[in-house]
């Protein structure tokens, strides 16, 4: 990596020297990747016969399963030890993908409201896309990935029960955007699924409504003795005066 930038540096200034370039650095930011290493901790290497090829991890789950356990198994600037149980873990959370896009296909139960639930399931949405966003940016892949998974859960919750299908449907569609990057095959053959047009990557990166992430009510933790015991919520507007009027437990 150090020779690759002495390179660059030297070609950049040797370019500017005779004119043409007009700046001095090749780069204006750097973000240097973290290595994976074998599952025993260390450096992969033949002659500790700890190197793992993708090749089979490909061929059993899938090229956009090995490539989204790499964005979602270590911190880009910090790697770390391989672990083929992550792969598992990642080839069934696209599964349970798959199943929730069949199922909203499907589109099952419906109910037009835009109720409680549908405004519960749009900030987790919206806090999604932000988060999503902020964390491709700063090549924070993992926490990104972390943050689909948790949509998904919120979906699967609400599809427990009788759903608003074009709000289902536009949450997946969405939902489909955002795993793009990370499992592009995956979502492609999704997309293409719901009846979209040609190629998800033609389409607009989603933008959260902040708006979304407004809530009616605030929770909090409830501690005793320095542990937490549960949780409460109350209105985000209530006054300090209409306390009393939340009964209080001995």
């Amino acid at each position: 990596a150090c020779m690759h930038l002495l390179y660059s540096r030297f070609f950049t200034k040797a370019f500017r020297d005779m004119g043409y370039l007009d700046f001095d650095e090749p780069f204006q930011s750097l973000v240097h990747q973290g290595v994976i290493l074998g599952p025993d901790g260390e450096r992969m290497s033949k002659s500790r016969g700890n190197v793992i090829s993708p090749d089979e991890y490909v061929q059993k789950y899938g090229s956009d399963a090995f490539r989204m356990y790499l964005g979602f198994g270590f911190s880009y600037i910090e790697g770390g030890p391989w672990n083929a149980g992550g792969i598992k873990s990642v080839h069934k959370y696209l599964e349970r993908v798959e199943r929730l896009a069949d199922k909203i296909i499907e589109t099952g139960d419906s109910t037009e409201a835009m109720g409680p639930r549908e405004r519960q399931v749009a900030y987790v949405l919206h806090n999604t896309i932000k988060r999503v966003t902020e964390d491709l940016e700063s090549f924070s892949f993992n926490t990104a990935i972390a943050r689909l998974m948790e949509l998904t859960n919120a979906m699967y919750r609400y599809t427990e029960e009788p759903w608003n299908a074009a709000f289902a449907r536009d949450t997946m569609r969405t939902q489909l955007q955002l795993m793009a990057p990370f499992a592009p095959h995956f979502a492609e053959e999704l997309w293409e699924r719901m009846g979209e047009s040609y190629s998800i990557f033609n389409s607009k990166w989603p933008e959260y409504d902040a708006k979304a992430l407004e809530q009616d009510e605030v929770t909090y933790p409830l501690q005793i003795n320095g542990k937490v015991k549960g949780k409460f919520s109350v209105p985000k507007d209530m006054a300090k005066d209409e306390e009393d009027a939340y009964p209080r437990k001995e």
